[in-house]
This record gives structure tokens, C-alpha cells and sequence, in this order.
């Protein structure tokens, strides 16, 4: 793919060593530790990726304002390092554009005082694209009072809203189960109650992945991202035929609202493993993943496989980052491509 968008979580350094400590516990070790302290989305933009969408969210009032003034400095000092990079291609050699590599959601905890101004902050004077939710972390449903001044102050800017709403992954470290304040029709009811909202829920639904997709079929304003799915992670598709003969047939008919997420660096497993399991389910090559090592895995991403066809290659390209594109509004021109250029080469 000539472009690919990778969303992840970024928090000051104090934070962020309790997220690891709590993965550490009740989830799986964190591989990227060390990739991320070293040199942040650094390590990505090396790798290939043109762009990356960090994330913050708040577990409590108070902190959302500086969480949120973190990330905007963050991804300015990001997209000042990059902006004179070289051209994309010859072709693009005297017209050099501004480039942007990052963009940040912002957050706020529900029901704070002064939520409302807190975004407003956040989407006008920080020039964040968006904001990050977690209903787990957040102790919050997607559907609770408190959240629709969250929804209407995203619509009054134009803001998309990424929200962990699925049951899954789930942990009994959390304070309230997730089981129990998520669910696709509390969903259901947010998008029905705002239809002017662009939101989005990552893991694909884990767990209702058939409800989610059913979804979409529904709501034109719902998007959800692949984010650990395919990775084999917790459950191989290698295994299990059915759902990745789901899983394939949902990527390509749902392909314009579906989004590749990643976690990194919260992984457990090679940062292009999940990418690789994408292509090679598109493909009908199988899991790459199965291969157990960083250079196998990136080799496999880059093999065209015995199957591919044009439907999948365009619903990759969407899936990979066109979609995102247009959900946090990213151009083209400063993702640093012509539309001359573009193409479904892997």
C-alpha cells in the first residue's frame, strides 16, 4: 500500500508506566516498551507508515486539559520534524507541501465540570482531530446523560469520536465489568439519538462482531477498527474457518467504514503481524503470524498472494487509510500524496 495510518496510545511518561504496569498484571506484556521510550512513533514513520493518529483518554476528572495539551504538543513537534521530508516521488520534486505525519485525539471524562470547554480547547485552540473514550477505563456506558455533551460538542465541530463501546477485551482489574455497561444496542441507541456523529469502535465489536457489522449496515455514521483482531492474538483464524471466512467477507463489504488500528505499543506481538494476518486473509493465504518472527512476518506483508484480486486490493487501500483519512479529516495533499500517485502496490 503506498500509505498506511497507525493509531496508538501516547501519555506522559508517569501515566504511561502505570498502563504498562496494568497490562503487565491483568493483561499481556508489552512488547514496544523500549521502541516507544527510545523514539515514540519514530520507530513507525521507519517502518513505512506515512501517518500516525495518537490517543490519550482520562480515568478521572481533572487531568483531561493537560492530557490534552501533552498530546497536541506532542504531534506538533511530530509534524515540524517531518514537514520538509523528501518527495514522495520524483514527480512530486518541485512541489514541496507541508507534511503532516501525526494527529491526536484529545479527551474528557464524562460528566466533569466544564467538559464542554475542555473540548472546545481541544478542538479549536489545540487543532486536535478528534477525542478518545473508553467506556472500560471510564466506568461510563456510551449511552449515559453525561456522554451527550460529549456527542454534541463533537458535532458542533465536526469531530469524530473514538470510543471503546465493545465488550472486549475486557479485565477484572477494571472497577465496573464492561460486560455490563457495553453492549452493541447501547450503541445502537447513541447513533440513533446523533445521527450527526461520526464514531467509531475499535476491536471490530469483540465478541458482537456480527451485531457490529449488522450495524453498519444500519447507521451510516458508525465505523469500527480492526484494532488486535486479526492478529491471532486471541483467537486464530487459522482455526477458525468460519470467522475468518466472516472476517473476509465483512473487510470487503464494509470496507468504506472499517479502519486498521493497531494499540502499539501495547502489544504483545510484532508491530506488523496484524497487518500481515490482514493481507494474507485478503489474499486466502492464511495467517502470517504463524511464521513467529518480526522479518517473517514483514516479508509476508509484502508478498502478493495466490489469491489476491482488484475487490480486495481496493478494500485494503480503504481499509488501510483512506477511510481514516476521511473520518479524522486528513487530506491527501498533507499526507503528502497526489492522487496520480496512489496506488495498490504492496
Amino acid at each position: 500500500m503506498s500509505s498506511k495510518r497507525w493509531a496508538f496510545l501516547v501519555f506522559p511518561q508517569k501515566l504511561m508506566d502505570a498502563v504498562w504496569m496494568f497490562f503487565d498484571n491483568f493483561y499481556w506484556p508489552v512488547r514496544y516498551k523500549q521502541t516507544y521510550l527510545a523514539s515514540r512513533a519514530d520507530f513507525l514513520i521507519e517502518q513505512g507508515v506515512r501517518h500516525v493518529v495518537m490517543l490519550v483518554y482520562a480515568h478521572k476528572n481533572g487531568i483531561a486539559r493537560d492530557l490534552n495539551k501533552f498530546l497536541a504538543k506532542t504531534v506538533k513537534d511530530m509534524n515540524v520534524r517531518y514537514a520538509s521530508v523528501a518527495p514522495v516521488s520524483s514527480s512530486e520534486s518541485s512541489l514541496k507541501r507541508p507534511r503532516r505525519v501525526a494527529s491526536g485525539l484529545g479527551t474528557v471524562m464524562p460528566g466533569e465540570p466544564g467538559a464542554v470547554e475542555i473540548l472546545t480547547e481541544a478542538f479549536t485552540t489545540l487543532g486536535l482531530a478528534g477525542i478518545k473514550m473508553h467506556s472500560h477505563v471510564q466506568c461510563v456506558p456510551a449511552n449515559h446523560p453525561s456522554m451527550d455533551e460529549v456527542y454534541e460538542t463533537c458535532v458542533k465541530f465536526n469531530k469524530p469520536c473514538l470510543i471503546h463501546a465493545g465488550k472486549e477485551p475486557n479485565s477484572a482489574a477494571y472497577k465496573v465489568d464492561a460486560d455490563k455497561i457495553c453492549d452493541v444496542g447501547i450503541v445502537e441507541d447513541v447513533l440513533r439519538r446523533h445521527p450527526g456523529l461520526r464514531i467509531c469502535v475499535p476491536h471490530l465489536g469483540m465478541n458482537q462482531y456480527e451485531e457490529f457489522f449488522n450495524l453498519l449496515d444500519r447507521y451510516s455514521n458508525l465505523y469500527l477498527d480492526t484494532t488486535m483482531v486479526l492478529a491471532g492474538f486471541f483467537q486464530s483464524m487459522e482455526e477458525n474457518k468460519p470467522l475468518a471466512e466472516m472476517m473476509r467477507t465483512m473487510l470487503v463489504k464494509h470496507s468504506d467504514r472499517i479502519m486498521y488500528g493497531t494499540d502499539w505499543p501495547n502489544i504483545p506481538y510484532d508491530w506488523c503481524r496484524e497487518l500481515a494476518n490482514m493481507i494474507g486473509l485478503m489474499d486466502g493465504d492464511g495467517e502470517a503470524s504463524q511464521a513467529g518472527s518480526e522479518g517473517a512476518a514483514k516479508e509476508a506483508a509484502g508478498i502478493k498472494g495466490s489469491k489476491r484480486t482488484v475487490e480486495g486490493d481496493v478494500a485494503l487501500e480503504k481499509i488501510l487509510w483512506k477511510n481514516a483519512s476521511r473520518f479524522y479529516g486528513i487530506s491527501e495533499q498533507e499526507l503528502g500524496l497526489e492522487p496520480d500517485i496512489i496506488s495498490c502496490n504492496l
